[in-house]
């Protein structure tokens, strides 16, 4: 890996021979997701920086499953940008056969989790109970409690509380854990321009059934933030309601 800084606004690293500009922004809004703006001491300025560090790792692997899955079907040298909430994977050559594509495409969520898994596999390692801890990788953001057993939450809090290593690693696992599940959760919602809308577009082969079905989910999502009064939820999903109306608008022509 090759690391190098152009510009007081961009870093750019090389992974895997693979080009990746992180735009400050990028780093900014993790930072405001995370709690920044509340933060009151120092445990909450810890919590928002492990969150910004999670957040920061879960989109590189996320884009490097794109990316490398896109250079591994013929699609060149692809490059990555990250910027905002998100990034993009850029190929000189798109994969030859919608299959291909989609393959690309799947990638980038089944990357975080692959992710998500080995944070689970090794914060439960660290306590001792490995099979609990990649139980927990996909339940753990879920109210579930299974028969006969404590919630896979509760009896992985009370495990870090008493493990003798620092808490600060503990945590970074459990909120890398979470992220890369919601994030490739997230990704996989039939919206454009997230991969779940990419990925039905394919299958469909029809953009504009994709376009509509987007934007209904998007004004769904909508009224579920309102409704939850979370301004940060109801500005990103009206902002991807806007896409997938201009999407539609454009198929129409």
């Amino acid at each position: 890996m090759k690391t190098h800084s152009s510009g007081s606004r961009t870093l750019h690293l090389n992974l895997l021979g693979i080009p990746v500009h992180i735009h400050l922004i990028s780093w900014v809004v993790l930072a405001i997701i995370g709690g920044g703006l509340g933060i009151s001491d120092r445990d909450g300025l810890v919590q928002t920086l492990l969150f910004v560090a999670a957040g920061m790792l879960a989109l590189i692997v996320h884009e490097m499953g794109h990316a490398l899955t896109a250079r591994r079907l013929g699609g060149g040298r692809p490059s990555i940008i990250i910027a905002g909430i998100g990034g993009v994977t850029y190929t000189p050559v798109l994969p030859r056969t919608r299959l291909g594509y989609a393959a690309m495409v799947a990638a980038g969520p089944l990357a975080g989790f692959a992710l998500g898994a080995l944070s689970g596999l090794a914060l439960g390692a660290l306590l001792g109970c490995p099979g609990a801890g990649l139980k927990a990788a996909f339940l753990l953001p879920l109210p579930v409690s299974l028969p006969g057993e404590e919630s896979v939450l509760i009896a992985l809090r009370e495990g870090m509380l008493t493990h003798p290593l620092p808490q600060v690693i503990l945590q970074f696992a459990l909120i890398l854990m979470q992220i890369s599940f919601w994030w490739s959760i997230f990704n996989l919602l039939p919206i454009f321009p997230l991969d779940g809308g990419k990925l039905l577009a394919t299958l469909l082969h029809n953009e504009r059934l994709a376009c509509i079905i987007g934007f209904v989910t998007s004004l769904l999502l909508v009224g579920l933030s309102i409704g939850t009064r979370n301004w940060f939820n109801i500005l990103l999903t009206g902002y991807l309601a806007y896409i997938n109306y201009r999407c539609l608008r454009d198929t129409a022509h």
